[in-house]
């Protein structure tokens, strides 16, 4: 079990974009139950402030998609409009199950 922070991505859209999806690519895992979640963060500015929150705009919340390759809509009350975003991915497994691994996390978005 672990988490990852990633880096400030910057749109380079001044006014902010709508944030629509997010997804990951990789492989689920076996033997067990095997989960990757997300948190996304947005905001005006490069310096943050960073509230990583779920789909209900609730920081004990995540974006859960169901495998690999699908992707889960974000919520845009909390996001839209923001020029700035990070995000953190949280992967948890089984004892003894493999562990997912996760390639690449891609968040759709636009202007």
């Amino acid at each position: 079990n672990g988490s990852l922070e990633s880096s400030t991505y910057d749109t380079g859209i001044t006014e902010g974009v709508a944030f629509n999806s997010i997804m990951w690519q990789g492989t689920s895992g076996t033997g067990g139950t095997n989960i990757v979640k997300f948190q996304l963060a947005s905001s005006n500015s490069s310096g943050g402030p960073w509230n990583f929150l779920g789909p209900d705009g609730n920081p004990t919340a995540y974006y859960q998609p169901s495998g690999p390759g699908v992707p889960a809509a974000v919520s845009t009350l909390d996001h839209n409009n923001k020029r700035y975003f990070r995000y953190k991915v949280f992967i948890e497994k089984d004892a003894g199950a493999t562990t997912p691994v996760v390639q690449d996390i891609i968040i759709n978005w636009s202007p």
